[in-house]
This record gives structure tokens, sequence and C-alpha cells, in this order.
């Protein structure tokens, strides 16, 4: 992978986009109208970048330079899938460690997920020598949801059949059906089949027993107008692009 994912860029860092006004005379163009270009491609960078100390916030170089190096280790199981069935690790997080950096070096950890094995993978990258220093597998190790990954469940979401209640919902109170994600703002957490001890659901066999080895995400949904839907009654299993729909107890 020679370019770190846009998604990436949405969640931890700017916007690499870089827009500008293109002026023209008041004859051609309505006072109103503006036109704009687009500088770059919207990727991350990927060169080696000059490292900043040990323990302040990653820039976005060091940001797309880590999960260049994190992907393209040759010491990376073969055959990952992104949340989207590409080929691919879908990148799930890049943090500056927890721990004690041994010998003062710049590190980043690079937290990537394959859904065609579900397994998530931390890569350790030194960002001063250009290599993973540590690497390990979890089969049970659930990072929060990247964008990708609540794009992908929402879209899933939106088109269940029958459909989920949030969605009456919505149309009840915008007065027009929802049919597209654009139409809500949403956001997402990860859900286990232990967390629905916590939350008063039945955990029957057909209530999301799979959760927590496989990649589940709960999502919250708003309307334009700040109104939040109920979307308690569902999860999204994302490893298997499904809806499991949940049943209270009473």
């Amino acid at each position: 992978m020679s370019k770190a994912p846009l998604a990436v860029l949405a969640a931890v860092c700017t916007a690499a986009l870089i827009w500008w006004a293109v002026p023209g005379s008041a004859k051609d163009e309505p006072e109103s109208r503006a036109e704009f270009s687009v500088a770059g491609d919207g990727e991350l960078p990927t060169s080696r970048p000059d490292t900043r100390d040990a323990r302040d916030p990653l820039s976005t170089d060091e940001v797309g330079y880590a999960i260049s190096v994190a992907t393209r280790d040759p010491d990376l199981p073969a055959g990952a899938m992104d949340v989207r069935g590409e080929p691919g690790w879908e990148v799930l997080s890049v943090d500056v460690p927890d721990d004690e950096v041994d010998d003062g070096g710049r590190r980043a950890v690079v937290t990537l997920y394959d859904y065609a094995g579900d397994s998530t993978q931390v890569q350790i990258v030194d960002l001063s020598r250009g290599r993973v220093v540590k690497s390990h597998a979890a089969t049970r190790l659930q990072r929060p949801p990247s964008v990708n990954e609540t794009q992908a469940a929402v879209s899933i979401a939106l088109a269940a059949d029958p459909p989920l209640a949030f969605t009456a919902d919505f149309e009840a109170s915008e007065g027009v059906p929802l049919v597209s994600p654009e139409q809500i703002t949403s956001v997402a957490g990860v859900w286990t089949h232990e967390s629905a001890d916590h939350h008063g659901h039945d955990q029957g066999a057909d209530n999301g027993q799979e959760c927590g080895q496989q990649r589940c995400v709960r999502l919250i949904v708003a309307t334009p107008s700040g109104r939040y839907l109920g979307t308690t009654d569902f999860v999204v299993n994302l490893s298997h692009r499904s809806v499991v729909r949940l049943t209270e107890e009473h």
C-alpha cells in the first residue's frame, strides 16, 4: 500500500484538501458564485518526515508515514481485507505510544484490522528509522471504529430488510423518507456480546453472540435538527455486513 487512506486523515488530522477562490470578472461570473480548485489528491503524505519530540502529538506527515511503513511491513499476514471488501488493512488509529520510549526515538502505534481474518494487528513504527520494531496480533482486541467503518455501518443499516425502526422515526420527524447517509449525522462505537449484559438485552442465540470475535458497532444517529433517533434495537456486524436485531428483556 503506497498511500494512506483518506478515512484516517478525516479521523486523526486536519483535511488535506486546500481550496482557494479563483477570481473572475464581474461580467463573466455572478457575484454570488465562487469557483474552487483542489490542491493535492487528498491523500496523506508517505515520505519520511521531520520528526517531532517523542511525546508531541503526531503531525500529518508523521501519521501518513507511520501508516505507510506499518502497512508495507513484509511480515504482515497476507490477504488482509478492509471494511469495503477491498484488499488491504483497515486503519483504525495512529497514536503516540503510552509507554516510555526506549531510546528517545520518535514512535507511532498503528492499529490495523483485517476483515478477512477478523484480527487486529498492532504495529509499533520507529519513525526515525522508518521500520516496524514491534508487531502483534489479537483476535478480540476491538478499537473504536474508523470513519470508513461508520459510513459502512450506516449504509448497511439503511439497507436492512425489513427496515429498522429508526428509519420510520426519521420520516415521522422530518416528513421525508430516510434513503441516504447524508440525511443524518452518525457516530459509531464498538459493541460486543459481553457488553449486552449491561444494557438489558436478551442473550439469545440470535442476539449477536458473534460480536467481539467479529467486528460489530452500535450507531448513534441524529437528524439535521439535532433530534436523536432510536438505535438501541440493533447493532451492525461489519464482518458479515449484516444487521443484528436485539431483543429487549421485559
